[in-house]
């Protein structure tokens, strides 16, 4: 069953480490006793470790953190959130300061998982659930939303099954809100596909006490995304043709106007124009587009067109060194910042000088950290803060600024020591074609060895993603038991401009593959890795990355580890084609049929025969993102041509090993396999 409802008499201020020993006595009924709050304004460290003390153990790093998805009420008295206990997940709801945490419902996550949770109103809230489904004979991910008072009760589906029992389908995302409507406590916007001719979603005004809904828009072919104005009024749909390629923005002057086209690009263009909300003027919108490498923000004017006919635009900000990304839009729709944070300067994330003085004090309080200051209060009086930093797993706080407080509610990962971490240092290198190429180096505590520290080359999934030097669970896991990792943003990785992301396009086991060579080779020519203690590691992406590096340079490393990891291209390409769209999966990997040589011969498991190495498979049957089929087809490869290698199922499991079992299952495993082939006792 779904919801078990925890006692709900138990108070608890969730101050630093004490918060995890609360609720784990909570769900084992132990003693509801009051635990004192922190002062205003302090930060309480964790005990140092004796010298010599054990590391943690591996439970530990494969834990989620253990508070998550925060949010304040829009009146700032109450707080939501997601509670981490052992292996369950918790809605829990409690004083805006983080004491009085009460539970609304839990899962097990073994079918249904926590998506993301939200206030509809200051007196109930929305939770959305996801969980893996069979469509069209593969995997999927579905969604359901349900929206419940802050006792838990009152529970309504907003997307209940339609009464026509008949209906051979129903919409695969139900929990799609395109607008909260901050000034209707009954009611909110959603985008939900019930229509049977059109193949896609309608806009339905939703009451959140009934789940009654009312249609504001019906259906475009192809548009799955709709954004409002600050009159909550539908102005913008993005069309997504996925067989052709192409993106539409389209937009109306009113809601009584017709639709006109704005703009239009291929995917993977640099014509690309991203709408994100409107601003204070009701035809001007907020937009990103590429300035030279670089994704830019501007203000475009529906009602002032150019001789294409397209909005002219006012550039916003740019940025040489990022792209403008992380947008930042309170409940409103109005836009209060852009960017990422820097360590100690979380003030250039925000436009207004009242938050970025915010910002600055914040700072102060917790220097040399990142310090992501976010949930607002609809009068911006209270807010939260996610602060983590370089070996830091970090703390979230709850401020009050006329008050001029801020109050620990919790640690992230309230079990690891911060004295017995050692962080990431930036690296940088030239890949053999003189492309500089960046990453990240962790090492274990003391001297380097004579000879370099055995190393582990984790490259990331993606591919379109990156490494930052932020604080990492698996890398310091690692660290701790005596090995170093290299973090590789090889070419095709996002943050370093538009042109070394498109220079991973269909380049698979190529170039791509070669940065990590090189990148192995800079660690090795710098003393730092032992070069006969090499092992690459990997999920997703990574995890092919890891099976090609394997085959590509069967003498560099003495084992491989793939996790849910792609084995044969051109099956994977075939599977694109029908989830992406037949022109994203071109663009991306590679044509199933055109490029079928090319294909064939980046896919490791046409390629078993030449590894030398040892391979662990591991590989959750219930991933929606690379299916548990890759992972067989390697298997069967391997055994085929008569190579060393163990296969580890996950039965159940996802694809981001959400559930603590399967998260510590990856982790024992890879750690006894590094021990084995690379490890201390290791044979060379």
């Amino acid at each position: 069953m779904l919801l078990k409802y925890l006692d709900r008499d138990v108070h608890a201020c969730a101050t630093d480490d004490v918060v995890v020993s609360r609720w784990r006595g909570l769900v084992a009924g132990a003693a509801r006793s009051l635990l004192p709050c922190l002062a205003a304004w302090s930060i309480v460290a964790m005990a140092p470790s004796a010298a010599g003390a054990e590391p943690p153990p591996v439970s530990v790093f494969a834990a989620r953190p253990q508070l998550a998805r925060l949010a304040l009420s829009p009146d700032g008295q109450k707080l939501l959130g997601v509670m981490n206990v052992g292996g369950d997940s918790v809605v829990v709801v409690g004083a805006w300061d983080g004491s009085d945490l009460q539970s609304l419902l839990r899962t097990d996550n073994n079918k249904y998982v926590i998506n993301w949770v939200h206030w509809a109103s200051n007196k109930r809230v929305v939770v959305s659930l996801r969980f893996p489904s069979i469509t069209r004979g593969a995997t999927a991910t579905e969604t359901r939303a349900l929206a419940m008072d802050l006792k838990g009760e009152n529970i309504v589906t907003l997307v209940p099954p339609p009464r026509n029992r008949d209906v051979k389908w129903l919409a695969q995302f139900q929990d799609v809100v395109i607008d909260w409507l901050p000034e209707d406590e009954d009611h909110v916007l959603m985008a939900i596909r019930d229509d049977p001719v059109v193949f896609a979603p309608s806009v339905y005004m939703v009451d959140v006490n009934t789940g009654q809904r009312k249609q504001v828009l019906g259906p475009r072919e192809n548009v799955w995304a709709w954004i409002t104005d600050h009159e909550h009024k539908v102005r913008i749909g993005v069309r997504d043709d996925r067989e052709k390629g192409e993106v539409t923005i389209l937009g109306r002057k009113s809601e009584n106007d017709s639709w006109q086209k704005l703009w239009s690009f291929e995917h993977f263009s640099r014509d690309d124009v991203g709408p994100i909300t409107f601003g204070k003027d009701p035809q001007s919108l907020y937009v990103t587009k590429l300035k030279d490498d670089r994704q830019a923000l501007y203000l475009a004017h529906l009602d002032k067109l150019d001789p294409q006919g397209q909005p002219t635009m006012d550039l916003v900000a740019a940025r040489e060194e990022e792209d403008v990304e992380n947008v930042r839009i309170l409940a409103n729709g109005e836009l209060i910042g852009f960017g990422g944070v820097r360590e100690g300067d979380s003030q250039r994330s925000f436009i207004d000088e009242s938050l970025k003085e915010l910002a600055r004090g914040v700072d102060k309080v917790l220097p040399g950290r990142f310090n992501w200051i976010y949930g607002f209060s609809k009068d911006r009086n209270r807010y939260l803060v996610e602060s983590t930093g370089n070996g830091i797993p970090g703390q979230l706080l709850a401020g009050d600024r006329a008050a001029g407080t801020l109050k620990v509610i919790g640690q992230r990962y309230p079990g690891l020591d911060t004295n017995q971490l050692v962080g990431k240092r930036k690296i940088k290198f030239k890949a053999r074609d003189g492309l500089e190429i960046r990453g990240y180096l962790t090492v274990p505590k003391g001297d380097t060895p004579e000879h370099g520290w055995p190393m582990v080359l984790m490259p990331h999934g993606g591919p379109i993603s990156s490494d930052d030097i932020d604080f990492d669970p698996w890398t310091e896991l690692l660290a701790s038991r005596g090995y170093a990792v290299l973090q590789v943003n090889f070419r095709g990785s996002d943050n370093q401009g538009r042109t070394f992301r498109d220079a991973g396009l269909k380049r698979w086991g190529m170039e791509m593959q070669d940065d990590l060579t090189d990148g192995v080779k800079w660690a090795v020519d710098n003393h730092v890795a032992d070069a006969k203690r090499l092992c690459i590691v990997g999920a997703s992406y990574g995890g092919y990355a890891a099976l090609m590096g394997a085959v590509k340079t069967p003498d560099l490393y003495r084992c491989a580890v793939s996790l849910a990891g792609v084995s044969d291209l051109l099956d994977m390409s075939r599977e694109w084609s029908g989830w992406k769209g037949d022109k994203v999966a071109d663009k991306q990997l590679g044509n199933y049929w055109n490029d079928r040589d090319s294909l064939k011969k980046t896919s490791p498991a046409n390629h078993a025969a030449e590894i030398r190495i040892p391979v662990l498979l591991i590989h959750g049957t219930a991933d929606a993102q690379v299916p548990y089929d890759q992972s067989e087809t390697m298997d069967k490869a391997l055994k085929s041509a008569g190579k060393f290698h163990r296969f580890v199922t996950l039965e159940g499991g996802d694809h981001q090993l959400t559930r603590l079992v399967d998260s510590q299952k990856f982790l024992e495993e890879t750690l006894g396999f590094l021990n084995q082939y690379i490890g201390p006792n290791a044979q060379p």
